[in-house]
């Protein structure tokens, strides 16, 4: 396989779209649940932007400054994983080329699978870790971007679920990984609060709407 130069960050917009949609194998899914993360990240951090030096607003203030290093952070974060994502699949594709012969190739699948499930969770957990920052920016934030505070609620789900799935796709052509069901089962929980916590932030902002 031809080796594909991963510098997503440098190139432009349309560049990463276009290879997003080629027949290249990357990116893929993980590498879009992280661009989704670090889009949330932003529209939050916006919001704390349009937030801080507001005198109307100010006893919320010093808390703003605070979630728009957290989002900042996460944002940062989230852009480095668009192109770790496809550097670890990349490392899949070479041990599964590898001859079902060789002896090391099993192990190296494995490897493989353990770093790209490693990068996924990590963009799940970081998701979790922004929906309280999203409810506080929907309660005390500027009430002008609200909405998007609830387009970052939806896509803070949305990468969860992606990374969700790759993790459960990943799981699914390596069962006998010994960590794989308290894998599962951290997902699970993980779930339940990502997607309880980003329909209430939905549901609050579309519910506020309506009364105005």
């Amino acid at each position: 396989m031809e080796a594909i130069k991963i510098e997503y960050l440098r190139d432009s917009l349309r560049t990463y779209l276009d290879r997003l949609a080629s027949g290249d194998p990357v990116p893929g899914g993980g590498s879009a649940a992280a661009l989704t993360l670090s889009l949330a990240a932003g529209l939050l951090s916006m919001t704390a932007n349009f937030t801080i030096g507001k005198k109307r607003l100010a006893a919320f203030e010093a808390e703003a400054k605070k979630i728009l290093e957290k989002t900042e952070s996460v944002r940062r974060k989230a852009a480095e994983l668009v192109e770790e994502d496809s550097r670890v699949y990349l490392q899949y594709r070479q041990a599964a080329a590898l001859e079902k012969t060789d002896p090391n190739r099993a192990e190296a699948l494995k490897e493989a699978v353990r770093e790209g499930n490693r990068l996924l969770l990590e963009i799940a957990g970081l998701t979790k870790q922004l929906l309280p920052e999203a409810e506080l920016l929907r309660q005390k934030g500027n009430p002008y971007l609200l909405s998007d505070v609830a387009c970052a609620a939806s896509l803070l789900r949305a990468a969860f679920e992606s990374a969700e799935i790759n993790v459960l796709i990943n799981l699914s052509g390596q069962p006998d990984l010994p960590e794989a069901d308290e894998t599962r089962k951290t997902l699970q929980i993980m779930r339940e609060s990502v997607l309880t916590e980003a329909e209430r932030i939905l549901a609050e902002v579309k519910q506020k709407l309506s009364e105005q």
